[in-house]
Order: structure tokens, then sequence, then C-alpha cells
């Protein structure tokens, strides 16, 4: 069997780390303009979803500072 067949060594964890970083930035980028646009709503939603990139990602304090900034959102602008 030659290298081309043979994807049981090929290690993506790396790639994949790399992929939910730049992912979470990105969703918090776009939450921001969100924000920034009275979208609270959608902000929360993709603060969450950046959280969880994050998570996956094992970035903690990036996840941490994302689970900060939806929190004070939500109590901010959605008082029960």
């Amino acid at each position: 069997m030659d290298n081309f067949t043979r994807m049981d060594n090929i290690d993506t964890s790396k790639q994949f780390i790399e992929f939910y970083k730049k992912k979470g930035d990105y969703l918090v980028s776009l939450s921001e303009n969100h924000f920034k646009n009275i979208e609270y709503r959608k902000c929360l939603e993709l603060l969450n979803q950046a959280y969880s990139m994050y998570m996956k990602g094992s970035y903690t304090e990036l996840a941490e500072k994302t689970k900060q900034r939806f929190l004070e959102i939500k109590e901010k602008y959605f008082h029960k």
C-alpha cells in the first residue's frame, strides 16, 4: 500500500485546533457587528457559537472572555 491510500497515520489535530480558533475569532468579530447594529439576540447566538469553538480547540482563556462578554450583553439588554 502506498502513502496515498494509507490515511491512518495522518495527524490533523493541529489543523482542527487552528480551525477552531479562527472560527471562534471570526464569530466574535461577526457578533460585534451585530452588537453595533443593535441585533443583540444574534450577537448572543454568535458568541455562544464562538465559545463552543474555543472550547473545542482548548482555548479556555478566549472561551472565558467570550462567555463574560455574552453574560454582560445578556444582563444589560435582556432583563427579566
